[in-house]
């Protein structure tokens, strides 16, 4: 009778060496302590269960016919950057020489044949919480990263990623000559709001403005939070046009939505000012003429839309 694989292991191991012997004792070893464990007689075999698969450790014999273990230890690196590679070798002096040279090379660690099984057990729980720790500190960086770009209050892009994001779009538009727009938003008598309902009042009114322009975007169009009650909407394969409908869709969404605040419905307006990426000009000339449209929007009577070109 075959026997059933485990529904949960404690992780994969890919276990390579020309001695089936070998082999089948480190892989039992391994299977003992709950690991999935799968084999490859060569560095060949070895390279193609890498591509095809998904393991957490490789443990390899360094000398084979053919690709050797560090042949495998390179390919690991290269298509399975987060495994670690334990080495396996003898005990003889060259053999100690080649699995330093192998820690050097970025192997975890090396093991002495023929392994004790607490060694061989001791030395994958250790790759695996090496491996765990560096895939927290990618994913905490990755956070600290994203939380960086957000603003807190709204959770759309702040004016750092704004600047990133400017610098990007303008360098793909000039790249592709496709046409790129802006929207400068402003909401009119915030001050208002504030003094009204307080700035726990305030944030609230923040917040639900950026879902109502959020839901008049496309796909590929990014809000950002310029400063205070100030937001810059990035329009990538808009001309002036197609800004400009985006913008009045925006300032008609706002004005007639409603806002929840405590036991009140808040109603606001928001002032546009549009522009395009002109060939001679840059992202930062853009905006400037972005916020002279809105400028002049807010002194036509706001809650309207007006263009720089």
């Amino acid at each position: 009778m075959t026997e059933q694989p485990r529904a949960e292991t404690r992780g994969r191991v890919l276990v390579v060496d020309d001695s089936r012997p070998v082999r089948l004792v480190v892989a039992r070893q391994l299977e003992a302590a709950d690991y999935a464990v799968e084999q490859a007689d060569d560095g060949d075999q070895a390279l193609d269960v890498i591509e095809k698969g998904s393991f957490d450790v490789v443990i390899t014999d360094l000398r084979m016919p053919g690709l050797d273990g560090f042949a495998v230890l390179e390919a690991t690196k290269r298509l399975a950057p987060g495994v670690e590679v334990i080495i396996l070798t003898g005990a003889h002096t060259e053999d100690m020489s080649a699995a330093v040279r192998a820690l050097r090379l970025g192997a975890h660690d090396y093991l002495t044949k023929p392994p004790y099984p607490d060694e061989v057990v001791l030395a994958v729980e250790r790759a695996m919480e090496k491996r765990h720790l560096r895939e927290t500190n990618t994913r905490l960086v990755r956070q600290l990263e994203e939380s960086s770009l957000t603003d807190p209050l709204t959770g759309v892009s702040n004016r750092r990623a704004f600047d990133r994001a400017l610098e990007q779009e303008v360098a793909r538009a000039s790249r592709h000559k496709h046409p790129l727009s802006f929207v400068m938003l402003d909401i009119d008598r915030f001050k208002s709001v504030n003094d009204a309902y307080g700035h726990d009042g305030g944030d609230e009114v923040l917040r639900s403005f950026t879902n109502t322009v959020s839901s008049e975007l496309r796909e590929g169009d990014s809000l950002h939070r310029y400063g205070g009650e100030e937001f810059v909407v990035i329009l990538p394969h808009a001309d002036v046009a197609g800004a400009m409908a985006t913008a009045q869709r925006i300032v008609a969404a706002v004005a007639g939505s409603s806002i929840r605040v405590g036991s009140a419905a808040v109603r606001i307006t928001v002032s546009a000012g549009v522009s395009s990426l002109r060939a001679e000009g840059d992202g930062r000339d853009a905006i400037s003429r972005a916020d002279a449209a809105l400028y002049a929007a807010k002194k036509g009577g706001r809650n309207r839309a007006c263009s720089a070109d």
